[in-house]
């Protein structure tokens, strides 16, 4: 038995290791709270503050591209901008859908909104008033976004917005 433990404990780690990478690519749509430390469904509010779970907004069979943010973040608004130039495009090419999925505080809940409004935003806004979202990420610096396949799979995660970036992205989602 002694012998094959190194064999034993390769294999676990090998498992372990496969289990904690398959974990990292589901996009999240539950969260560990409180004390209970049971996993809840994440929920968001829409413009009008209505609450509804995340995961209704992204049924499987369809792309998403998925972007954390802040109104009092400049680079996520200059992100946001930039998407929204090509988004149209995107979405009758590769029938992606655009979520734009705010972090802002529960008291800054119309600012988003408005903020949406001025900039001409036809995508898809969403509040997560308490960073649910942020913590399953594990988000640590904004703007952050992910490419979500059919299946619920976060594929890729793009980093900037310039030119270079967006067509890499594009290349991603005709790879979908």
């Amino acid at each position: 038995m002694i012998r094959y433990l190194p064999t034993i404990l390769v294999m676990l780690t090998l498992l372990l290791c496969n289990t904690f990478l398959s974990a990292q690519t589901v996009f999240p749509f539950s969260s560990v709270h409180g004390s209970t430390k049971e996993p809840l469904d994440i929920h968001v509010k829409d413009e009008n503050g209505q609450k509804s779970f995340l995961a209704t907004h992204m049924p499987q069979g369809k792309i998403y591209l998925v972007n954390v943010w802040a109104t009092w973040c400049g680079s996520c608004r200059s992100e946001l901008r930039a998407v929204q130039k090509v988004y149209c495009d995107w979405a009758d090419a590769y029938d992606v859908e655009f979520i734009a999925i705010s972090i802002d505080t529960p008291t800054d809940h119309s600012k988003i909104f408005s903020l949406a409004e001025k900039m001409g935003w036809d995508f898809k806004i969403l509040h997560d008033e308490y960073g649910y979202l942020v913590g399953e990420l594990g988000v640590s610096r904004l703007p952050r976004m992910f490419l979500v396949d059919q299946q619920g799979h976060i594929v890729y995660e793009p980093t900037g917005h310039n030119a270079t970036a967006l067509k890499k992205l594009e290349k991603m989602m005709r790879r979908l």
